[in-house]
């Protein structure tokens, strides 16, 4: 699996910045997309990973992916 260029927490909420290379006409070009997901641990006590969001994590959810956005928009004004 592909390694984020960014990662940013919000609690146990994490938005993931990746980097797909895509074949065009001009050639390879760069698409980025985000990921969200939250952590939880299950009844064993082992970490998973869900897409699932509760209303205490929507706001958590929210902030990570504004900052995402924010990075991507900054980055992309700094290229």
């Amino acid at each position: 699996m592909a390694q984020p260029e960014k990662r940013i927490s919000v609690g146990n909420c994490t938005a993931s910045v990746f980097v797909n290379q895509i074949n065009t006409k001009d050639g390879m070009v760069p698409i980025k997309s985000v990921n969200l997901q939250k952590t939880y641990k299950d009844q064993e006590g082992n970490f998973q990973n869900s897409s699932s969001f509760g209303v205490t994590d929507i706001p958590k959810a929210r902030l990570a992916l504004d900052k995402a956005y924010e990075y991507l928009v900054l980055k992309e004004k700094g290229d």
